[in-house]
């Protein structure tokens, strides 16, 4: 029997992920930039919106589809998450929900981002009203990830769809994450926005993320982020965030990253392993809070965000993650 030798073939295999990483980073400088499904770059997720945005090396849960797929990695069995954005005013809405799954071959997880605007006002070229109508953006996506050697990496083809005053417009976009622990108190990230995208013909605009998550001290995790895009000036987001037990904790060596068991549990055993978090963030001049409290299978995230729009409110996020 011939022999591998595993190695070199861990070595070919981490090479081959740079080099489709190096050749979506040059199609991507290729593009022109326009403003097409500004929406997707609006975030998701309570915890990493309180964090500045901050969540390119962070997450390793569902909600890793939106912020970076290599992240899809490190989900346990099955999670569902559900995100809404409260008080945006000017009949606007912002949702987010996520199913996804580990199995023997990686994770895959099904995620939806919705826009929409409500009671739009209609008017024909001589200024005479035409009624109301409203404007909805979709953008569905399919993710995997999956782990070599100790790269993870996702990619999620995705759907977009928008839909205003009867017309209907569809678009086809793809995301490439990687994430590599440099060791067990630093991670880092990288996320390639919508590699190739577009709608109806139209360019999406890429988008670049570098990032990296340090974790000093138990409970606590400190994140930084580079997101840049062609022709626009890079825009850094920082975030910190602190744990800590309200009762026992039975993944004191996890970083407490996640608490999930498949088990039932009495709430007595459900709340010894309760635990609570507080989280600040900074990004493009905005300054974002948040706290959150985990219990064995439920997650419970709010983030209160600044806008620099004095048109708009400030952002109240609440979201949800279930583990089974």
């Amino acid at each position: 029997m011939k022999k591998i030798n595993r190695k070199n073939g861990v070595s070919m295999r981490k090479i081959l992920i740079i080099a489709l990483l190096l050749i979506a980073v040059t199609a991507i400088y290729a593009q022109d930039n326009n403003s097409g499904a500004a929406y997707i770059r609006m975030g998701i997720g309570a915890r990493i919106m309180a964090m500045g945005d901050a969540g390119t090396a962070t997450t390793g849960d569902i909600t890793a589809a939106y912020w970076n797929p290599a992240g899809l990695y490190n989900i346990k069995d099955i999670e569902f998450a559900s995100m809404y954005n409260l008080k945006m005013g000017y009949d606007r809405s912002f949702k987010y929900a996520a199913f996804g799954r580990r199995y023997s071959f990686g994770s895959l997880a099904l995620n939806w981002v919705n826009a929409t605007v409500d009671d739009i006002e209609g008017f024909t070229d001589q200024d005479q009203p035409t009624g109301f109508f409203n404007h909805n953006e979709h953008n569905i996506g399919l993710s995997y990830a999956n782990q070599m050697w100790n790269i993870q990496y996702g990619i999620t083809p995705k759907v977009y769809l928008s839909m205003m005053d009867g017309e209907t417009k569809s678009g086809f976009g793809l995301d490439l994450g990687a994430k590599y622990d440099i060791n067990q108190y630093l991670v880092a990230g990288l996320m390639i926005r919508d590699a190739y995208g577009s709608i109806d013909g139209d360019a999406i605009p890429y988008q670049l993320s570098l990032g990296v998550a340090a974790y000093p001290f138990l409970g606590i995790t400190l994140a930084g982020d580079v997101k840049m895009e062609k022709s626009e000036d890079p825009v850094f987001a920082i975030g910190a965030e602190y744990w800590t037990s309200i009762g026992k904790d039975t993944e004191a060596n996890s970083k407490l990253s996640v608490v999930s068991v498949k088990e039932r549990n009495t709430w007595q055993d459900v709340l010894s392993n309760a635990q609570t978090g507080v989280r600040l963030g900074f990004n493009d001049g905005r300054f974002s809070v948040g706290t959150g409290l985990k219990l064995r299978n439920l997650q419970l995230d709010y983030a209160y965000r600044i806008n620099n729009h004095d048109i708009f409110n400030d952002d109240h996020i609440v979201s949800m993650i279930l583990r089974f």
